[in-house]
């Protein structure tokens, strides 16, 4: 386990520096030559976003680490020593793996618990520094359809059950409202309303100078009501939708299951896909750490006589492979091609399925 402390600390700091200088430094340097951004504001925002990078150094780290560590043993027959009293290739890839299931601990945490807030900070105090508004919500034309399924005499249909709209939101309050009411089947309603904020505590909308459109069966209005104020026992979902869900890589699990439940009855499918996408991600990028340190065992176990440059280049081509399969299969995740469980977890089990042959053939 020792020999492989070294080669990772390594990996780590190369690949962890190398991301956020071409992700952050770059961007960074040209706003403090524009005098956008003060030296003290800069290096804020390199620590705030270090986190991120880590997540992605990680499990880079760990596959230089495994890679090296075991491709030094077999260049010194270290490892043939060890093969020829017993010991089976699972057994000596035992100090990776374990390597591997504590970087994958430490990993899930960065991105989830430390990523989302770390982000969301670093982006509020860039925004503040140029004298750009901070705003974290959607300010204009919130929209949330609401479906329902009923019963017909062939069966059953898909309808529209409420359509909330509104022109502008503050962060508290919604202005400018028009809702379509059609829960109820032979009729439905029209509201209009100047400003609608939520009630927590009633668990509806307090909707103010406003009225309400009753609409026949026919088609003909029915009755109208003019209010002050009015309660609407309507769900929550577009409030969570417009404060909550605006930007993925700023969600926690927590935040993703709150939002993919407010948006289950919208059928806003590929905001939807790409929500379940996320949420996978939360748990595929860790694993990629298990993934990887089983890879670079693997290969390391094989006899032969390489060098740190060698090992490093090696690593390089894989990560660049398995990145670019992720890339591809995430995005038709979000597209329906394929289902966003396999979008995410495909190049992991193509790390396994590869890590598995190379075992079966060095064995």
């Amino acid at each position: 386990m020792a020999q492989l402390v070294g080669p990772f600390l390594f990996g780590l700091g190369i690949f962890t520096s190398l991301g956020l200088t071409i992700g952050v430094l770059f961007e960074v340097m040209r706003n403090v030559v524009a005098n956008e951004i003060t030296w003290a504001i800069a290096f804020q925002i390199l620590a705030l976003r270090l986190p991120e990078f880590l997540v992605l150094g990680l499990p880079m780290a760990t596959l230089l680490g495994t890679l090296t560590a075991y491709s030094s043993l077999s260049s010194f027959s270290e490892i043939i020593a060890l093969r020829s009293v017993g010991l089976p290739p699972l057994r000596l890839m035992l100090p990776g793996l374990l390597l591997g299931l504590l970087i994958t601990g430490i990993t899930f945490g960065l991105n989830d618990w430390i990523v989302p807030q770390t982000t969301k900070q670093a982006s509020t105090i860039a925004n503040i520094a140029q004298g750009e508004a901070t705003i974290d919500y959607q300010e204009k034309n919130i929209i949330y359809p609401e479906y329902q399924r009923v019963k017909t005499a062939t069966g059953s249909r898909e309808i529209l059950k409420t359509l909330f709209y509104a022109e502008t939101f503050d962060g508290t309050q919604m202005n400018n409202l028009t809702i379509l009411d059609r829960a109820a089947v032979d009729t439905q309603r029209i509201i209009t309303a100047a400003a609608a904020q939520w009630n927590a505590n009633e668990q509806g909308w307090l909707v103010q100078d406003g009225s309400i459109y009753q609409i026949g069966a026919n088609g003909s209005f029915s009755d109208i009501e003019q209010f002050e104020t009015n309660f609407l026992n309507l769900s929550d979902a577009p409030l969570i939708l417009a404060t909550r869900c605006q930007r993925p890589s700023e969600m926690t699990l927590q935040v993703i299951d709150v939002c993919l439940e407010s948006l289950k009855l919208s059928r806003n499918e590929r905001r939807i896909r790409t929500l379940q996408v996320r949420k996978q991600e939360k748990f595929s990028v860790p694993f990629v750490c298990i993934v990887f340190a089983m890879v670079g065992s693997a290969i390391g176990l094989r006899p032969q006589n390489s060098s740190r440059a060698t090992s490093v280049g090696l690593s390089v081509a894989i990560v660049f492979a398995y990145y670019l399969i992720s890339v591809i299969s995430s995005s038709m995740g979000v597209w329906g091609t394929i289902t966003p469980f396999m979008g995410t977890w495909f190049p992991n089990l193509l790390g396994l399925v590869a890590a598995g042959t190379i075992l079966w053939r060095t064995g």
